[in-house]
């Protein structure tokens, strides 16, 4: 599993990973979280090595939206 992106709350993260398993691409949310902060370092979002490019293209197309 590699990070792929840091985001700043849980909740986000955890926007982008459901956008990824909706297009079959395996996500996993990680990060100390307070409350919905990610604390100091962020809430991490992995994915497995070989859908990193995926994931990457359907976070832009997202974005883009």
């Amino acid at each position: 599993m590699r990070t792929i992106r840091t985001y700043p709350t849980r909740l986000d993260a955890d926007l982008a990973r459901i956008a990824l398993e909706a297009a079959d691409i395996p996500a996993v949310v990680v990060g100390i979280g307070l409350g919905m902060e990610g604390g100091a370092s962020g809430v991490q979002l992995l994915v497995p090595d070989d859908r990193v490019d995926a994931a990457l293209k359907i976070l832009r197309q997202q974005e883009s939206a």
